[in-house]
């Protein structure tokens, strides 16, 4: 029985082979793959459709993988770039608060001191003008009368002589 067993078990074999066009079972591969002499032969018999396959999509996944890891350094870039950019925004921000802290302060202390500031600058401005205004009192009274007194003298010398005046431009116009 076992020898019938192995004479069907090989023309299973050979048959196979014929159909398939295989020249060794798997069993036989990995048999011979498996030896240190038969791994430099490995690539040269045929590899399984389901590790063809598996390895297909290992590479196809290291492809995905190459490019999304393209895609989010990209992205890593964008961020860090952006993140400069807030943070710059935040300084901005931060030290346009100060000022308007400080204004806002300054504000607050100017309203209850600008009204007596205010107070002493026009008492202060007052005194001021009524000072110079009596420094040149004297000079501007006198070139006041002085003034006045030769308008009035050239006002009486026009209305007396207007006549004569008139004809005297008529003579030298004409």
């Amino acid at each position: 029985m076992i020898g019938l067993e192995v004479l069907v078990s090989q023309i299973w074999t050979d048959l196979l082979r014929s159909i398939t066009g295989q020249l060794f079972t798997k069993d036989q591969i990995s048999q011979i793959t498996s030896h240190a002499a038969g791994k430099y032969f490995a690539d040269l018999f045929p590899k399984p459709a389901l590790e063809t396959k598996a390895r297909e999509r290992v590479e196809e996944a290291r492809q995905h993988i190459i490019e999304a890891n393209a895609i989010i350094s990209e992205m890593q870039v964008d961020l860090e770039s952006q993140h400069a950019q807030l943070d710059s925004l935040l300084e901005d921000i931060e030290e346009k608060k100060r000022l308007a802290e400080k204004y806002a302060q300054l504000a607050e202390t100017n309203e209850a001191n600008f009204a007596a500031l205010k107070e002493e600058m026009s008492n202060a401005l007052r005194e001021e003008l009524l000072q110079q205004s009596e420094q040149g009192k004297t000079l501007r009274r006198v070139s006041s009368a002085l003034i006045w007194i030769v308008t009035l003298l050239i006002g009486a010398a026009l209305g007396t002589y207007f006549k004569n005046i008139v004809e005297w431009l008529k003579v030298i116009i004409a």
